[in-house]
């Protein structure tokens, strides 16, 4: 963008009329959060439906203005907007509408001609990847011509039979033009209202320019006219303002005759969309007679309207109450310019993505709250959408077939795997076209990234949990199947050491990760390309909760949580419960997560430990629940007294942070990534992996001391708020990513 344009500043009064879509109204309006264009208004119109509405603006009050219409009439709430608006621009957006980023920026530029009154740019539809308007004319009886393929200002003259055309959804005009040509046509309740205002603005002298860009995401929510189907269910204010319009505004271009012939020809099209409904069972067949009606009522009165030519036009003295000086709406605690980050994943929610994988989506929404333009891509279920949730962008992409590339057929990258990086890739790229990406975050899992890495045109930033060659280290099984070693296994580890060289940086969970990832690929990471930053965890203390089963009062509740296997330490806390128990009458243990795991002989511990003790009366004292929902998990972990986590290993230690958010004390073994969060002797106990009796004294010690287990449950949340919330994790992500992208612009 040259001087000229970032001179060029107008205050712009963006209006959004609104009526029974609160929740449709909260996104568009968390949208505009994000706009780069910062010297603007929001002026917000309700109607009459109470659907908590006037509660969402009562939040923004501060920083938006706000209007009662209380009719259902779509031009007359824009004429309230109007009066509200002090922008020298008013820009129409609808409540279900989002705008891109960069939208206000583009659709401003052509005011920078005085001649210029209405400017549109390109409209999504609800899929946000294909178009529901781009370029086209209208003529004096409302059809549109849709064929067009660039703009049309060979008809920017006015009276022009056909003229270039924008669209509702994304229409901005200069407010002195439009008030000049008398606003909104208030005969127009819907439909063809901002069409009839474009036109007596070209009648009056001002040009419409169409713009290649300046995009919004119209997701066409239901409302009292449309079902969830998108549906037509309510007839009278789209005839009635076709026969008004077309009276109106083509009596002097087409004979009476072929006015009429045009409204009829209109209505029998709705006719026989409702047939197709009906037919195929979106709508139940006692709409035919509703359709019937209000068809009749709406030729009756359009033609009575149509025909006496009385417009009802925007008059100040009506709308004097309404007007209030310019209400920037300024966010103070966000980041000023832009930076892209798009974050490559497999599964993003409503998907489970449970455990590791929530981090993408804590690190991606608070990303977004603090400025960032942050696009998530993952996959998805059928074809692929681009929608906006919680400020992030979210491509959901539908793999194609892609032919690999020389440096993919040299990895021997499987072809569904490469089909979805290179499919993701793709729509990075597109990204690129329109904003320029300053990075691209993906974990190692799956290789999701190895498409951007191969192309060269961004920079990688990888993230390590843990690798295939590392996991494999300690399953045998999967090493001694021979055919999946060779199909699959040998291809991912040669991939993930491809990453692991070549990734502009490399973002590690914990420092024991670097050793043991640096042990099982026999590389070396570099230390300035590297960064080791712990996963955040939310907050799971302040949710909602289920109680679990009643005990007396003054038992000790010692929690496990995790499959009952080997990996998880489960051999070490069976064989220590005996003594445990034995030792202390007043405890109780809780199993929780799956129990069905095989072990020896192909029994599981549980079949192991109930066997062995069934005699015994301890034995009650245990209880296995399996696998539970998260309400009654977060209820396990608030009730319990001492949490342990006997695993011999652990690369994130995400369960003992779940612990340690509810303030609770652990005992865990002295390795992996433990170490970095379990300070030993402080917030919990650190036990040499597989002691049997360290374990048993440890947890003794905490069931019989309550004042240590107290102090110690205390210091474990302390030391949860101070280094691994999310808001944490994402700062230090954040400032590693931008670190990689100022070295790499030094570099080039």
């Amino acid at each position: 963008m040259n001087l000229d344009n970032l001179l060029f500043n107008p205050k712009v009064s963006i209006i959004i009329c609104t009526d029974g879509r609160a929740k449709s109204l909260s996104v568009t309006i968390d949208s505009l959060q994000s706009l780069k264009y910062k010297n603007f208004e929001i002026c917000v119109v309700y109607g009459p439906t109470r659907d908590g509405t006037r509660q969402i603006i009562a939040e923004w009050s501060h920083l938006i203005k706000f209007a009662h219409c209380p009719e259902r009439n779509l031009s007359k709430s824009r004429n309230i907007g109007l009066a509200l608006a002090s922008g020298e621009v008013v820009a129409f957006l609808d409540d279900d509408a989002i705008p891109e980023p960069e939208w206000l920026n583009e659709i401003v530029l052509p005011f920078r001609d005085p001649k210029v009154a209405v400017a549109g740019g390109f409209l999504l539809d609800h899929t946000g990847v294909s178009y529901q308007w781009r370029y086209g004319t209208t003529d004096r009886l409302g059809r549109a011509d849709l064929t067009w393929s660039r703009a049309a200002p060979e008809f920017n003259f006015p009276f022009s039979e056909s003229f270039p055309h924008v669209i509702g959804a994304n229409s901005v005009f200069r407010r002195e033009n439009l008030l000049n040509a008398g606003g909104f046509d208030e005969h127009f309740a819907y439909f063809l209202d901002e069409t009839d205002a474009i036109l007596r603005v070209l009648d009056s002298g001002g040009k419409v320019e169409q713009l290649n860009g300046a995009r919004v995401h119209h997701k066409f929510r239901p409302s009292h006219l449309r079902s969830e189907e998108k549906i037509l269910t309510s007839w009278y204010n789209i005839v009635y303002s076709k026969t008004y319009f077309c009276l109106v505004n083509g009596v002097y271009y087409y004979s009476m005759s072929q006015i009429m012939s045009e409204i009829i020809a209109f209505a029998e099209g709705l006719r026989r969309d409702l047939e197709w409904a009906v037919s195929t069972g979106l709508l139940s067949a006692d709409f035919s007679a509703k359709f019937d009606s209000e068809v009749n009522l709406a030729l009756k009165d359009g033609l009575t309207s149509g025909l006496k030519g009385e417009r009802q036009l925007y008059e100040r003295h009506h709308y004097a109450s309404f007007e209030e000086p310019f209400k920037h709406f300024g966010l103070s605690g966000r980041l000023e310019g832009n930076y892209v980050v798009c974050i490559i994943t497999q599964n993003y929610p409503p998907h489970v993505v449970g455990g590791k994988g929530e981090y993408i989506h804590l690190l991606a929404r608070i990303s977004a709250k603090l400025g960032y333009q942050v696009h998530v891509l993952a996959k998805a279920d059928s074809h692929s959408t681009v929608d906006f949730e919680d400020s992030v962008w979210v491509h959901r992409i539908a793999q194609e077939f892609r032919p690999r590339c020389a440096g993919a057929r040299t990895l021997q990258v499987p072809q569904h795997m490469w089909d979805y990086s290179a499919s993701v890739l793709q729509e990075i790229q597109n990204i690129n076209e329109i904003r320029p990406v300053d990075v691209i975050y993906a974990p190692i899992q799956g290789c999701v990234g190895i498409a951007a890495l191969l192309s060269g045109e961004f920079n990688l930033v990888t993230a390590i949990q843990n690798t295939l060659k590392y996991r494999l280290e300690s399953c045998e099984h999967l090493i001694a199947d021979e055919i999946s070693m060779r199909d699959f296994s040998e291809s991912m580890m040669r991939i993930e050491r491809e990453l692991l060289k070549r990734s502009s940086g490399i973002h590690v969970i914990s420092s024991a990760t670097i050793c043991e990832i640096e042990s099982a690929h026999d590389a070396k990471f570099n230390s300035e390309l590297m960064a080791v930053i712990p996963l955040g965890q939310e907050d799971l203390s302040v949710l909602p909760f289920l109680e679990p089963p009643p005990i007396s009062q003054n038992t000790i509740r010692i929690l496990f949580v995790g499959p009952l296997e080997d990996r998880k330490g489960a051999d070490i806390l069976m064989a220590a419960l005996p003594e445990i128990l034995i030792s202390n009458a007043e405890a109780i243990v809780d199993i929780v997560e799956s129990d069905q795991i095989p072990a020896e002989k192909g029994h599981t511990y549980r079949q192991i430990f109930e066997s062995d003790h069934s005699n015994e009366n301890f034995s009650s004292r245990v209880t296995f629940h399996g696998e539970v929902e998260e309400l009654a998990l977060r209820g396990f972990y608030r009730s319990c007294d001492v949490f342990v986590a006997p695993s011999p290993s652990e690369s994130s230690g995400l369960i003992l942070l779940e612990a340690m958010m509810f303030g609770k004390p652990v005992v865990a073994c002295r390795s992996g990534a433990t170490v970095e969060i379990v300070e030993d002797g402080v917030t919990g106990f650190l036990i040499e992996p597989g002691s049997v009796v360290a374990l048993s004294e440890k947890v003794t010690s905490l069931i019989i001391n309550y004042d240590l287990r107290k102090r110690m449950g205390e210091a474990a949340r302390a030391h949860y708020e101070a280094h691994f919330t999310p808001e944490q994790m994402t700062e230090n992500v954040l400032a590693f990513l931008k670190r990689i992208t100022a070295s790499y612009s030094m570099a080039n």
